[in-house]
């Protein structure tokens, strides 16, 4: 903001001073230089041709002076008002060109050229473009009428005009001139001065935004490398909690349950986290695979049941019966993050009464689903000037929602920015006291290809014997975890501490799949599979590889299927979700077999 000026300033520079922008405390330099120099031309005529001028000229002249000293003080007062002067300036000057030409029927002289030219130049620099074209049209057209209106078969300028006598007209001319030459190097200088400081802002920006760039960047090197050295650990808790649990007394039971819930609570922290920062700087890519809606509804409402049975009521799943035998298109993960989110959420803020969750067909098409998905709950609800507010980053109903409920505030806005993705938006109706219900609108494309029925339990019970699997991993607490947990399936396990073992091991013995960790002393998983894809032999060349990672890369997937793997699992990851994956490449080794 422009300083404020004294009422008794008399001090130009005190003006500049206060102006923090070049092109401004140019033109304020034009407009001081064009009144001064008016004045000192009428100090210096005056004098020269008081004894010879017509009293109606020497009561412009007198006019002129008296009115530009005001300008001058004005200015000096109140600098930014300088449109004002600057009209005034320019109308003076018109009314001088018009008076000389047309009212006063003077010659076409040198001195009224040169007013013509200060008031286009100073219209276009003092004032914006309408009002400059309109002032020059306005100096104009007074020559261009007394050109038509005089007959003469040849022109010139005159050189005198009837009331300026010699010495007085010269010294008109010159300081004209001088006037002219000041409008452009004030102007001038003040263009190359604005590009400079340009230049050197351009400068600051590129290094900013660099700067922000690489601060982003490692930002999200930290992030990613804390989350997996938080993963890996949690991967052995969660995994060696599950199997205690299987011989586990009652009263073991449950604290192992606070265990386990305590180790996912921590784990689904750290997802949030990384998937805000994913969010943010739009790194996530949705996927797309065959997915069997009532079974991935089952699967979410199933892992979050015993916490709404803790709280003493129920949670209620109801699925579209239409939906039974349809197949759609879609990024399960995703998918499943933001119905997880949003029942998590219901369950936490309800005490008593219900949470259910509805999947229901709004329009279906030979090609397409529509679906309409809602989560109500009988919670706290949430209060009217806030129901915005909530799907912000680090945002809560209230200020206490926090302390008595836990939460990073996170889950709403990772939840907005996901149906996004899916090309849908929440909607969110809620009473305080009473209840919210969220929902949101997925269209879904139909899968047209051949499935396998799917069921709604992940049954675990059955023998994999016979099975051979190498696991490489440099973690001696989860290769430990594996290792039981295979032999539970009567699986024979063999260890391997880096890539390099692992592929001297694959090279000494068969094995019917490989687990294969990414991030790995000697030779990491991507350098051990693709020495392993070149080997000679084509059947172990061709082993299955299923990469175990606590990475969070949003390229993960891309970059294990360049390298040769078939398959990925995420840490920590769920028994079932291994034990799927290895039974089926169980049943195409029989399905081989038995093909001969």
């Amino acid at each position: 903001m422009d300083a404020p000026v004294p009422f008794l300033n008399f001090s130009i520079k005190k003006v500049l001073a206060g102006q923090s922008d070049n092109l401004k405390r140019a033109r304020i330099k034009i407009v001081y230089t064009t009144l001064l120099l008016t004045l000192l031309k009428i100090v210096i005529l005056f004098p020269l041709v008081y004894g010879n001028i017509q009293n109606h000229q020497l009561y412009r002249v007198i006019f002129i002076f008296l009115f530009y000293i005001g300008l001058t003080k004005y200015l000096l007062y109140k600098p930014n008002k300088i449109d004002v002067v600057a009209h005034a300036i320019l109308l003076t000057g018109l009314g001088g060109i018009w008076s000389n030409l047309i009212i006063l029927h003077q010659n076409l002289n040198l001195v009224t050229v040169q007013f013509v030219f200060m008031v286009t130049f100073v219209g276009y620099y003092l004032i914006n473009n309408r009002f400059a074209v309109v002032y020059s049209i306005l100096a104009i057209v007074p020559v261009m009428y007394y050109l038509v209106v005089t007959s003469r078969s040849n022109w010139r300028l005159d050189a005198v005009t009837q009331e300026l006598p010699s010495p007085g007209f010269e010294v008109i001319v010159f300081l004209n001139f001088v006037t002219i030459v000041l409008i452009h190097y004030l102007f001038y200088r003040a263009f190359r001065d604005n590009v400079n400081e340009k230049e050197v802002l351009n400068k600051q920006l590129e290094a900013t935004v660099a700067e922000t760039k690489a601060l982003a960047e490692s930002r999200s090197v930290f992030l990613s490398t804390m989350s997996h050295e938080l993963r890996t650990p949690l991967n052995a808790v969660i995994g060696m909690t599950s199997l205690i649990k299987d011989t586990a007394t009652p009263d073991q039971t449950e604290n192992l349950d606070i265990l386990e819930f305590s180790a996912v609570s921590l784990l689904t922290l750290v997802n949030d986290i990384l998937d805000y920062n994913k969010g943010e700087n739009d790194k996530i890519v949705l996927e797309a695979i065959p997915v069997h809606l009532p079974v991935l509804l089952h699967k979410v409402c199933s892992g979050l049941q015993q916490k709404a049975s803790e709280k003493g009521f129920q949670l209620i799943l109801d699925v579209d019966p239409q939906l039974k035998d349809q197949w759609v298109v879609t990024d399960p993960t995703r998918l499943t993050q933001v119905i997880y989110n949003l029942v998590g959420n219901a369950i936490k803020f309800t005490e008593s009464g219900e949470v259910s969750v509805k999947a229901i067909v709004n329009e279906s098409t030979a090609d397409h689903l529509t679906i309409n998905f809602s989560v109500a709950d009988t919670g706290i609800g949430i209060p009217a000037d806030r129901l915005d507010v909530i799907f912000d980053p680090f945002m809560q109903a209230s200020a206490d929602t926090t302390r008595h409920y836990g939460g990073t505030g996170l889950g709403l806005a990772i939840v907005k920015r996901l149906l996004n993705l899916f090309g849908s938006t929440i909607r969110l109706k809620s009473e305080q006291n009473k209840g919210s219900v969220f929902s949101f609108v997925i269209q879904f494309e139909l899968y047209k290809g051949n499935v396998s029925p799917v069921s709604l339990h992940t049954v675990m019970g059955g023998s994999l014997e016979g099975m051979r699997v190498l696991i490489a991993e440099d973690n001696h607490v989860n290769s430990l975890l594996l290792v039981k947990l295979l032999n539970k399936w009567h699986i024979n396990a063999v260890i391997a501490n880096n890539g390099q073992e692992a592929v001297n091991k694959l090279l000494e013995q068969d094995f019917d799949v490989l687990l294969m960790d990414l991030h790995m002393p000697v030779m990491d998983g991507y350098q051990a599979t693709q020495v392993i894809r070149a080997l000679p032999d084509p059947a172990k060349a061709s082993v299955p590889i299923i990469a175990l990672t606590a990475s969070v890369s949003h390229n993960i997937y891309d970059k294990i299927k360049e390298a040769g793997m078939h398959d990925y699992l995420s840490k920590p990851f769920q028994g079932a979700a291994l034990y799927q994956k290895l039974e089926k490449l169980s049943a195409l080794k029989t399905s081989k077999a038995l093909a001969g």
